[in-house]
């Protein structure tokens, strides 16, 4: 590992040096100026991350060929294997899925396909599964305890169901897990940590569940998510960019992290005793954007994990764990809102004691994700001013007196290798994804073959060089915000798309426009020889409404009827992929019911009542709402009617049993004395 790390950090050094003194030679031609040693101090960090991502690319598809050539493939684990991993002695795993407020069929949908895909291996014995709810809306919740009394109950022979919600969302997803290791997690020997989206296949949850069983030094093994069951263009953007170019980034951070490697908050395997250990999470001094509590928590822990001296692993050999993306680009850059906020705060975090130096870099590579984005922005606006005193400034022949000319030294042939060498770090990553792809038959085939494959490659270079400005000023924006004090709302992520229509992607993207029109003119007037090399970048801020048209109509797409973006995953889905399709149609169509109607049933029926106090009894906790909000929600709901009750009205009864018990005795009785009364209630 010592051998593999110093070739790395030669190689992403020697490609920083040389890129930056080419650079510096082409701009010191005729002497450097002071705009000159700007572009220069702004250039090194681009050209040291350019040449970092290259190098672990590189890596990653090396590595993946050898993999290949050698064979290595985990496959289903036979008889023999699964009974010595279903042995008394070994803990038990629990499936752990937080969710806040998100679509309820889906997400029962994907624990019940879970759940039979483990029944499927027969390794069902050995894992529970456990819904952690801090939704705040109150119709989701009760929907929420309708899909899982139904599922809990749906088949014998499935791992176990529990399901909790917590009255106090206190420090969000963090607050939610921590209080599971706090009061359950003696239970269990590890917990597999879920997103309300997540999906993996029963084979790989075993693999992560051997490989901790098989070495006491390992605390976490995150496997890399692949992302399925995109609708719309810009998700199957994304899932084609992942599917092809995605393992070589896992297989490549694998190779120089080793065990010291890193946690992506899903997905992965951890050790419940090194986790309650190491993993509290401290409150971050000051206000926040940067203060309170930590966003990103899954960087951190991994780095807290690896300081107690437990080895923190990447999985990058094991197929079968898969997310979905954000349906649309609007979404993508909410959720990245959030991402920006909790990557920038581990500058806070940075220069902590005892870290590993590559738990650090882990970190730095976080945060430099992000502010990259400026970073471009800043670059492309001193290299325009750059041309722009090229073009106005007049040639002075004669310096000092001297009486000979001192001509004007040309760098365009080295400018233009400099360019090529660029871009080679930018794109040749994507060739070496591309022939891996192409060499795989199989996974060839159910792309739709060779000149498909190709096409896709080619349309999603096209794209992303599009979309890649619209990021730039979006990234620049939150940095700028968060480090001026603006802080992000932790909103739900929106899971499917609706209809967009030219008038909302114009006012959703006026500010890129309005950006690029004005870059435009400026370049047109002022410095049109810079025209051809920004044409990318401006015609995807000036055509960024366009593009937000295109790519984020949920619904069919032209690239889908062409065959063109397509994944091995969705022409031939993983029966628990399938799985997760039709429980989810079964499931919108059981709990197709108006939300007003689900909670008078909840209060006038005796079971439904009597199970939702039990289970917000023996979750314990207060509720964060106030008591007279409750008691005045319990007069409602006793002289007016159930139905009459707004949201929040409703939650705040919801969360109190006792008021739960009194109105439904209230209620019960006046359906008692008068059946037709109680029924109109």
């Amino acid at each position: 590992m010592v051998t593999r790390r110093r070739g790395f950090l030669a190689c992403v050094l020697a490609l920083t040096l040389v890129t930056t003194q080419s650079f510096v030679q082409v701009l010191a031609a005729n002497g450097l100026s002071a705009l000159h040693v700007a572009l220069i101090v702004v250039f090194v960090p681009l050209a040291a991350w350019l040449a970092q991502s290259f190098c672990t690319l590189t890596a990653g598809a090396l590595l993946i060929a050898w993999h290949r050539v050698r064979g290595r493939r985990a496959g289903p684990p036979d008889a023999a294997a699964r009974a010595a991993g279903l042995d008394p002695a070994l803990p038990r795993v629990a499936l752990v899925m937080p969710v806040y407020n998100e679509d309820t069929a889906r997400v029962f949908a994907g624990v019940a396909a879970m759940r039979d895909d483990l029944a499927r291996l027969g390794v069902s014995e050995r894992f529970d599964v456990f819904v952690l709810s801090d939704t705040t809306d109150p119709d989701l919740w009760l929907a929420e305890i309708e899909a899982w009394s139904r599922e809990r109950g749906r088949a014998p022979g499935l791992p176990r169901l529990y399901y909790r919600r917590r009255l106090d969302n206190a420090r969000r997803k963090t607050g939610n897990i921590a209080e599971f290791v706090e009061r359950w997690g003696g239970g269990y020997g590890a917990m597999v940590t879920l997103d309300a989206d997540s999906i993996l296949e029963a084979v790989t949850i075993w693999h992560l569940t051997r490989r901790l069983d098989a070495d006491p030094r390992v605390a976490l093994i995150q496997a890399p998510p692949k992302l399925v069951r995109g609708r719309t263009a810009f998700a199957r953007l994304l899932q084609f960019a992942g599917d092809v170019y995605g393992p070589l980034g896992a297989a490549g951070t694998a190779f120089w992290a080793g065990g010291e490697g890193n946690y992506w908050g899903h997905n992965a395997i951890i050790r419940l005793g090194a986790f309650a250990r190491c993993c509290g999470l401290p409150t971050l001094p000051g206000r926040a954007p940067l203060g309170g509590e930590i966003l990103s928590h899954d960087f951190v822990e991994a780095a807290l994990l690896r300081r107690a001296g437990w080895r923190v692993e990447m999985a990058w050999d094991l197929a079968g764990s898969c997310e979905e993306a954000p349906p649309t680009l609007t979404d993508f850059m909410v959720r990245d809102r959030r991402w920006c906020q909790g990557n920038l705060q581990h500058g806070r975090i940075l220069f902590a004691r005892r870290l590993h130096w590559v738990s650090r870099l882990h970190l730095m590579t976080g945060i430099m994700g992000y502010l990259t984005s400026p970073l471009w922005l800043v670059f492309l606006l001193l290299a325009g001013l750059q041309a722009w005193t090229l073009t106005v400034a007049e040639p002075v022949y004669f310096q000092g007196g001297t009486p000979w000319p001192t001509w004007p030294i040309s760098r365009e042939d080295e400018a233009a290798v400099l360019l090529a060498a660029m871009m080679g770090l930018l794109f040749l990553p994507k060739l070496w994804g591309l022939g891996l792809a192409l060499a795989d038959r199989r996974g060839c085939r159910l792309r739709g073959g060779r000149a498909r494959l190709v096409a896709g490659v080619v349309v999603e270079t096209v794209l992303s060089a599009l979309i890649a400005p619209v990021m730039m000023i979006r990234h620049t924006r939150f940095v700028v915000a968060i480090l001026t004090g603006s802080p992000v709302g932790w909103t739900a992520q929106r899971r499917r798309a609706g209809r967009v229509t030219l008038r909302d992607a114009l006012r959703a993207n006026v500010d890129v426009m309005v950006i690029g029109v004005g870059a435009s003119v400026a370049v047109l007037m002022h410095a049109p020889s810079l025209g051809w090399w920004l044409l990318p970048v401006l015609a995807g801020l000036v055509g960024s409404p366009l593009l937000t048209v295109m790519l984020d109509n949920g619904g069919d797409d032209g690239l889908r009827r062409w065959g063109l973006l397509t994944i091995p995953e969705e022409r031939r889905p993983p029966p628990v992929v399938r799985m997760v399709d039709a429980h989810e149609a079964v499931l919108a169509d059981t709990l197709a019911v108006p939300a007003v109607e689900r909670f008078s049933a909840v209060l006038t029926d005796p079971a439904l009542n009597a199970r939702h106090c039990a289970l917000v009894g023996e979750t314990g906790g207060i509720s964060g709402l106030a008591p007279d909000a409750v008691a005045r929600a319990e007069a409602l709901a006793m002289q007016l009617a159930p139905a009459l009750l707004r949201p929040e009205e409703r939650r705040a009864l919801l969360e109190a049993p006792d008021s739960m018990a009194r109105v439904h005795a209230a209620l019960w009785a006046r359906r008692t004395a008068d059946p037709a009364a109680a029924a109109t209630g």
